[in-house]
C-alpha cells in the first residue's frame, strides 16, 4: 500500500528534529513543538498550548525548556513563539477539606521516592547555574547516558542530593552502574540510593563496594538464569534465594551439581527449596568444591548400601525433609 501527502497548510520542522532528536524526545515534547511550530507567525499561550495537546502546564514549561536545551527554540528573540501564562490554566481550587487533628510529636513520613518532590524546569536551570557540582554532573552522565536528561531524570538526581544527602559524585557513580547495567531508570536509581542513606552508604569507599557488590550479583543472577534455562528474569522469592548463594559463595559449577541432583528427583520440576536444602547442607558440612560434593556422595552411598544407621551425609537431604522441600514449590 502506498501513502501520499496531501498537501494544505504546512508548516516547517527543523531537520535536526526528525533526523536525531525523535529517539530521545518524549510523546508530549513532540506534541508541543508541533503546536508551537504550526502558531509561529503569533505568539500563543501556555493554556492554549495544555488545551490543544491535552497536556498539564508543567509539561509544557518541560516541553520547551527541552526544545531549548537542543538548540531548536530560543529566548533571546525580541518577538517570542510562546508566552508563557500560568494563571490562566491553574485549576479551580477544590472545596475547603476539615483540617485534620493535629497529633503531638508527630513527625513527616519518610520519602522513598522523588514522585512528591515538586520542581519545575526553570527551578532546575536555577539549581544549575547556582551549584557547578550539580551542572558538572549533568553534563557528565548526559555525555554517557548519549542524551539530555529529561525533567523527571533532573528532578530525581536533584532530589537524591538535597533530600537524601547524597553528594554529586556518589549520584555520578550511581547512574555510571545503572548505565553500565542497561538499567538507568529513575526509580531503581532512587531504590538504591535510600538504601544507600538508611544503612550509612554515604562516602565513596563505601559506594564503590556496595556496587562492586551488585556487579557480581547481577553477573551471578545471569549465570543461574542461564543454568536453570530461565526466560524471565527470577521472582523476588527466587531471587533472595540466588543472593544467599552468592553470599554464601557457592560457585556456579558447585550450584549445577545440586541442580542436577534435583532433577534427578520428582518430576524433574526446578525446585528452587530443595536446590537451597542441598547447599544449605553443602554449607554446614563445610563443603566448598565438587571434589569434596562427590566424596561425600560416595561415603553417604556406601554407607547407605552398608545399612548403617546414622545421620545422613552432608551431600544429601532426608526423603521426610526432600517432602516438605517440594511441598514449598
Amino acid at each position: 500500500m502506498e501513502f501520499y501527502l496531501r498537501y494544505g497548510q504546512t508548516f516547517p520542522v527543523p531537520a535536526a528534529v526528525a533526523e536525531s532528536l525523535l529517539k530521545i524526545a518524549s510523546h508530549d515534547q513532540l506534541k508541543v513543538l508541533l503546536y508551537v511550530l504550526c502558531h509561529a507567525e503569533s505568539a500563543v499561550t501556555t493554556e492554549q498550548i495544555v488545551r490543544a495537546c491535552n497536556v498539564l502546564p508543567d509539561a509544557v514549561e518541560e516541553a520547551l525548556t527541552f526544545w531549548k536545551n537542543v538548540n531548536i527554540l530560543r529566548t533571546e528573540e525580541a518577538q517570542p513563539v510562546v508566552v508563557l501564562s500560568r494563571a490562566a490554566v491553574q485549576p479551580e481550587p477544590a472545596p475547603a477539606a476539615p483540617a485534620p487533628p493535629v497529633i503531638p510529636q508527630a513527625t513527616a513520613a519518610v520519602q522513598i521516592t522523588s514522585s512528591g518532590f515538586s520542581m519545575l524546569p526553570s527551578e532546575v536551570a536555577e539549581r544549575l547555574r547556582n551549584n557547578q557540582a550539580i551542572a558538572e554532573m549533568f553534563r557528565v552522565i548526559e555525555q554517557q547516558a548519549g542524551k539530555p536528561l529529561n525533567h523527571t531524570e533532573q528532578k530525581s538526581m536533584i532530589w537524591m542530593n538535597e533530600y537524601l544527602g547524597l553528594q554529586p559524585d556518589l549520584i555520578l557513580m550511581l547512574a555510571a552502574f545503572c548505565l553500565a547495567q542497561g538499567d538507568f531508570q529513575v526509580r531503581y536509581m532512587e531504590k538504591i540510593a535510600v538504601e544507600w542513606q538508611e544503612r550509612g552508604v554515604m562516602t565513596h569507599a563505601l559506594v564503590q563496594e556496595d556496587l562492586r557488590r551488585r556487579t557480581e550479583a547481577r553477573s551471578y543472577t545471569g549465570q543461574m538464569m542461564k543454568l536453570f534455562e530461565m526466560k524471565r528474569r527470577p521472582t523476588a522469592k527466587q531471587q533472595a534465594y540466588i543472593d544467599k548463594w552468592c553470599a554464601d559463595g557457592f560457585s556456579v559449577d558447585m550450584v549445577r551439581i545440586a541442580y542436577e541432583k534435583t532433577r534427578e528427583k520428582k518430576d524433574d520440576k526446578l525446585s528452587f527449596p530443595y536446590l537451597d536444602g542441598i547447599l544449605r547442607n553443602w554449607k554446614a558440612a563445610g563443603i566448598k568444591t565438587p571434589e569434596q560434593a562427590e566424596a561425600a556422595d560416595i561415603a553417604f552411598y556406601a554407607a547407605k548400601k552398608a545399612e548403617t544407621n546414622g545421620q545422613p551425609s552432608a551431600s544429601s537431604i532426608d526423603n521426610n525433609e526432600l517432602d516438605q522441600l517440594m511441598k514449598q514449590i
